[in-house]
């Protein structure tokens, strides 16, 4: 979807050597794409072909190189053989730029959502993984927030709960913020950590053949259904190696295309067989999920928190930041609720 922001004469300036670099020539149209969460995407056009271009935020107090990530993981992809994703047909490091072919589709929605469409974002997992013995695998980093061990996925959340207190209560919606992070959310994750560290062989890391190649973030959020049927995936700035069971919780978890429980059993099922993963597999994803949806309620009051806010602004513009918010912080309500509700 396109908005109606327009393109800084200084970006196009920027941006056009390496347009035409990869064959985008002569006259360019430049069309901000909404929807983006971190970064800003445009659509970019000639007479000739249509493309997608992505310029990544980097704050200097984030060292995680989002863009570097996304382009090392989308290389490998297509050395491999993976064609379920855009195809890139470009990079530049210095002005952290990444072109790629335009995907004309849209999202599912959450009711669309059915074993099928299940199955393909399983057949992308299979295929990323096939190669994941290979030495170009061996040389992707670890995922953003990797976790080896159940005590490894503690301390991600809690390190998740704990930034929530950098939220600013200079305005009444922030102290708003402030009060349900520290009277629902907090009281929620204890007694979720609680019974979690109880459980068995917590601080076990998981052997490398039971490690995955994972996306990070994935989801139907982070697909599009094209004009062929199939979806495609996009958004790898938090790929790397995991743990297969954070992968699933995450699958489940993220609000924004939501998929039913009712899929959980058999996604596990066809996931192990896939990734050879043994049986401790079941236990962690089911035992986990309580912890990943609260994690999940974290993400969604990033929209709070300093450097994540800035983030959220890069891509997102400041206009209706406060409405943006406030949308966040109820479906973080929410989330927390079906979590101390659900049976996992």
């Amino acid at each position: 979807m396109l908005n109606s922001a327009t393109v800084p004469p200084d970006f196009r300036q920027r941006v056009t050597p390496f347009l035409q670099a990869n064959g985008f020539a002569g006259e360019v149209v430049i069309e901000p794409v909404a929807g983006g969460g971190n970064n800003r995407v445009y659509r970019v056009q000639t007479a000739a072909r249509t493309g997608l271009l992505k310029a990544y935020f980097q704050n200097p107090a984030d060292p995680r190189d989002r863009f570097g990530t996304e382009r090392a993981f989308y290389e490998f992809l297509w050395r491999s053989g993976v064609r379920r994703t855009p195809e890139p047909l470009g990079w530049d490091g210095a002005e952290r730029l990444g072109l790629f072919t335009f995907v004309d589709g849209r999202k599912l929605r959450a009711e669309e959502i059915t074993a099928e469409s299940v199955g393909q974002a399983l057949e992308f997992i299979a295929e990323l993984n096939r190669e994941r013995t290979n030495a170009a695998a061996g040389q992707l980093p670890l995922a953003s927030e990797a976790c080896f061990s159940v005590a490894d996925h503690l301390a991600c959340v809690e390190r998740r709960v704990a930034r929530l207190d950098q939220i600013e209560s200079a305005t009444d919606l922030g102290r708003e913020a402030a009060a349900f992070v520290a009277n629902e959310l907090k009281l929620a994750w204890r007694s979720v950590s609680a019974a979690l560290s109880q459980g068995p062989q917590a601080d076990e890391s998981l052997p490398p053949a039971q490690r995955c190649l994972s996306p990070s973030d994935f989801g139907f959020h982070n697909a599009l259904l094209a004009e062929d049927w199939r979806l495609r995936f996009f958004d790898f700035e938090y790929a790397g190696w995991d743990d297969p069971a954070k992968l699933a919780c995450d699958f489940f978890c993220q609000p924004q295309v939501p998929v039913d429980f009712r899929h959980r059993d058999d996604f596990l099922a066809r996931l192990a067989q896939a990734l050879e993963l043994d049986a401790a597999f079941f236990d962690r994803a089911r035992r986990l999920q309580p912890a990943y949806q609260v994690k999940w309620c974290c993400i969604m009051l990033n929209e709070f928190v300093r450097g994540d806010r800035d983030r959220r602004d890069f891509a997102k513009g400041a206009t209706d930041a406060d409405e943006r918010r406030r949308d966040q912080l109820e479906k973080a309500r929410q989330g927390l609720g079906r979590a101390m509700k659900a049976d996992h």
